[in-house]
């Protein structure tokens, strides 16, 4: 069934029943104003009766009616209700309005009391219950509606004027002196005022129902051409402006649904994608984040080592120094040794020299000797033994001078060496300086860079905890656009059921 059928059948359904419901309002109004109308004319013509009453008892005290006449003609009368006389009692005159008015209407008229005159008038239980109400004063009228029995009531009750005690007063007060009334009755005692009787009325709903059921009759005769055309109306305003419309809405929808559905499933392949290199990348930052740290870990560990090099360079120039101080001090020796030498080679000339002077005066003295002769033979040996002496002298001289020089040779060279060797301690002292400032550069660096590392550590722990984040909202993304994309498949296919529900695109 298409959304305009579902329309029209609806409108019709709520027409139908808003029909029904307006003709049960309308038969239940119907029906109230009827059973109000028949208790309005119910009362107006008991109404009336007592009007009539009040006029009659007005005219019998006013003496208009011939006493004695009337007198006359019930003695000679069989049935004193076809008299005059009777005909002017106030109350016999209020019923006569009655039956003729219930005559007229079909209503049902009685006149219930207690210890009626007429048996007819004997009073029902329920009756006699209204009787009592009206004597206590409970009850100033009845109306009821009878459902059961589908009649209505009505009742009024019969109130003694000071006229009706001529008939029903005290017995001594009697016209014919008997205690009698004028009817032949016995006087009651009744007081003025005093309840005695009631006029009721009933009538049958049958009137009423018929005139519901010939104004529901009219309504239905209305209702169904009206009905027609306001389904006529519906068609043509659901075609129109919804049908329409909606069916033009619809394709604009399902256009924008598969867009929907289309974009979803990139941004659901977009998301994986990128809750993938998310998550890849978070692996890569905590492996890199770990790394740093094992770096930081090795440079802290590089750091304490070169401070430790750097203690040991500085033991290491400190011994350096001392070497060249001690180094200095023996070059000081060597020196001094060097000097020595050199005194003990002058010193070695010098006896060379005195060798040599004592030679040539050996030589001399034993060239005198030979001059002498026989006396200076003596002299001779002594020169010989001086020369011999000189020449001993000389060749130690000599030997001791080859010594010192060599001596003084190796001094010149431990010299130069020792020089050589200050050189060298001076540059070692001078390296082991340049070593002990790069070492505590490089201290200071592996500390800079420590800190440095130790940043990069931190930002790559946050960038760490970024891209987990961000893996996560990818992940919440592309479960997010897969809602969103199953989301859309349903609308899809809502779309295609109103479509079908519309009558097709």
């Amino acid at each position: 069934m298409t959304l305009g059928t579902k329309i029209v059948v609806g409108a019709l359904a709520a027409v139908v029943v808003t029909a029904v419901a307006g003709i049960v309002v309308q038969r239940t109004v119907i029906r109230e104003q009827g059973i109000q109308m028949t208790r309005n004319t119910m009362r107006t013509a008991i109404l009336e009766a007592e009007n009539v009453r009040e006029s009659i008892s007005g005219l019998r005290q006013a003496n208009v009616f011939n006493q004695e006449r009337m007198l006359e003609e019930i003695k000679t009368t069989s049935d004193f209700r076809t008299t005059g006389a009777y005909q002017t009692v106030p109350v016999v005159a209020a019923w006569r309005a009655i039956e003729k008015v219930a005559a007229q209407e079909g209503y049902q008229f009685r006149i219930p009391k207690n210890n009626p005159r007429n048996p007819k008038n004997q009073p029902t239980p329920e009756e006699a219950a209204w009787l009592s109400s009206f004597e206590s004063g409970r009850l100033s009228e009845v109306f009821e509606v009878n459902s059961a029995r589908n009649e209505i009531v009505y009742a009024r009750p019969i109130k003694l004027t000071p006229d009706c005690l001529s008939c029903h007063g005290e017995p001594a007060n009697s016209t014919t002196k008997d205690g009698r009334d004028v009817l032949g009755f016995q006087m009651e005692n009744w007081k003025a005022g005093e309840v005695h009787g009631a006029f009721v009325l009933k009538s049958s709903l049958d009137r009423v129902d018929a005139v519901v059921q010939a104004g529901m009759l009219k309504t239905v005769m209305w209702v169904l051409p009206v009905t027609g055309m306001v389904c006529a109306v519906l068609i043509w305003f659901s075609r129109r402006s919804i049908i329409g419309p909606l069916r033009k809405a619809l394709v604009d929808v399902k256009q924008t649904s598969s867009e929907s559905t289309s974009a979803s499933g990139q941004i659901s392949q977009s998301s994986e994608s990128l809750a993938s290199g998310a998550t890849q990348q978070a692996a890569s930052a905590e492996e890199t984040a770990a790394a740093l740290a094992e770096m930081r870990v090795a440079v802290e560990k590089g750091a304490e080592q070169a401070c430790q090099a750097q203690v040991l360079a500085g033991e290491a120039r400190q011994y350096a120094e001392s070497a060249a101080e001690q180094m200095e001090r023996a070059l000081a020796e060597i020196e001094a040794i060097e000097a020595s030498n050199k005194r003990v080679a002058r010193i070695v000339k010098e006896v060379e020299e005195i060798a040599f002077q004592t030679n040539l005066l050996a030589l001399n003295a034993s060239v005198e000797a030979a001059r002498a002769g026989q006396s200076g033979a003596g002299f001779a040996v002594v020169a010989d033994e001086v020369r011999a002496l000189a020449t001993r002298c000389a060749t130690a001289a000599k030997s001791t001078e080859e010594i010192v020089t060599k001596s003084i040779g190796d001094s010149k060279k431990g010299v130069a060496l020792s020089h050589q060797v200050r050189m060298e301690l001076a540059q070692i002292v001078d390296y082991t300086e340049r070593v002990s400032k790069a070492i505590s550069n490089t201290v200071a660096e592996a500390k800079s860079q420590n800190l440095r590392i130790g940043g990069v550590d931190t930002a790559m722990r946050q960038i760490s905890v970024v891209t987990q984040s961000i893996a996560a909202q990818s992940e919440e993304m592309s479960a997010s656009s897969q809602v969103l994309a199953q989301q859309a498949r349903v609308l899809d296919g809502s779309v295609e059921s109103l479509s079908s529900m519309v009558g097709g695109f």
